[in-house]
């Protein structure tokens, strides 16, 4: 504190006026928010480790919302429907890069939330999404009695279409928020399931990628037969029909398979075994679905041998009836008619075009549309 100012001359001070001096305080040093703001807006637990600035939490900070928002965690979902098809999950795939054999570009997942049975159906469009959830809604009610009381999707156009339908059919249409797929769960993660799965049977019967359809069609068959630790070690497929299902007809995907030829038209020295692939299980038909590697073409038999450690795909060559071909590096080029049907699929080897014999075939044809669990 000055009390006094003084001026020395010839060895006396001679005291003055004293000049008014003004210091500004600082009010509350230790207030957190102030050193909240001069430390660049840490988090309330790292600035009260800094000793000395007191203990006092401050209010919500604007900067910090507006610089750090971060999105909320999504907690487990541990909630489960009471019985089956009370919900359904629903979600659309694609478009892949490459059309199946059948032409798709998309699948469509249907996951029952009760027994997490799984239905697949393959789409050229998704303006066909309406058309096969409308016969889903049907086969659910004449196979099961049973009705649809809540459908989960995300925000995509081809379900938001089907908001008249489900208004009038008293279903209560549940949507995910926008950029938000984690409250779709269910089904993405039955996706990724899904094509883990198909990945493994196309890797191991190393098929070409216009096969793909047939690998995510027979990836939900088995899903639905597969014991689940949701399922307390039951199958959906069990959870659905009350009892296990039959195991004694799957075959491993993409091996080699012979097939009763029929066509032999009477004559007796035509092979009576034609050299396939086995690339399925069909719907609605009691056989095995398989690509005759002479034709080139697909079809279902129940007369079929299985030699189910070897997969000719994975052979450096195979030997056409007429050709001699080299699969790994096929070319698939597809031709059309103008009425929209395949004439068949080409194959470019060495430069050398392949024409093989294939039957007509509807470009909008899949090999089994709907995944059944039977």
């Amino acid at each position: 504190m000055v009390i006094g100012v003084g001026k020395r001359k010839d060895g006396l001070y001679y005291l003055c006026g004293a000049q008014r001096l003004q210091v500004n305080k600082v009010e509350n040093m230790d207030c957190m928010e102030l050193w909240h703001k001069r430390l660049g807006h840490p988090s309330f637990k790292v600035t009260k480790l800094i000793s000395g600035f007191g203990k006092n939490k401050f209010e919500n900070c604007d900067i910090c919302f507006r610089a750090k928002q971060c999105k909320e965690k999504f907690p487990i979902s541990e909630q489960r429907a009471s019985g089956i098809f009370e919900m359904i999950h629903c979600d659309l795939w694609g478009p892949y890069k490459t059309p199946s054999s059948c032409g798709a570009y998309y699948f469509m997942t249907i996951v029952d939330d009760f027994s997490r049975g799984v239905w697949i159906y393959l789409l050229v469009d998704k303006k066909e999404v309406s058309k096969f959830l409308l016969n889903f809604f049907a086969l659910v009610m004449r196979q099961f009695n049973k009705s649809v009381k809540v459908f989960r999707s995300d925000n995509g156009t081809e379900f938001l279409g089907l908001k008249n339908y489900f208004l009038n059919q008293g279903i209560i249409f549940q949507t995910s928020c926008v950029h938000t797929p984690q409250q779709n769960g269910r089904v993405e993660q039955k996706h990724r399931h899904i094509l883990n799965v198909a990945r493994a049977l196309r890797f191991q019967g190393n098929l070409p990628i216009d096969f793909w359809g047939e690998c995510i069609l027979t990836a939900g068959y088995l899903i639905n037969r597969v014991p689940s630790k949701v399922l307390n070690g039951k199958t959906p497929f069990e959870v659905l029909y009350g009892k296990p299902s039959p195991l004694q007809h799957l075959r491993t995907f993409g091996c080699l398979c012979y097939a009763h030829n029929k066509g032999r038209q009477g004559d007796k020295f035509v092979p009576k075994g034609k050299k396939c692939i086995f690339i399925g299980y069909p719907y609605g038909k009691k056989g095995w679905k398989v690509f005759d590697l002479e034709t080139k073409e697909s079809y279902v038999s129940r007369d079929i041998h299985f030699i189910e450690n070897v997969f000719p795909f994975s052979q450096p060559h195979i030997e056409d009836k007429d050709n001699a071909w080299n699969l790994p590096h096929l070319t698939n080029i597809s031709h059309e008619d103008e009425d929209g049907f395949y004439r068949g699929r080409s194959f470019e080897v060495r430069g050398a075009m392949i024409q093989p014999t294939q039957l007509l075939r509807p470009r909008m044809m899949c090999p089994h549309p709907l995944n059944l669990p039977i």
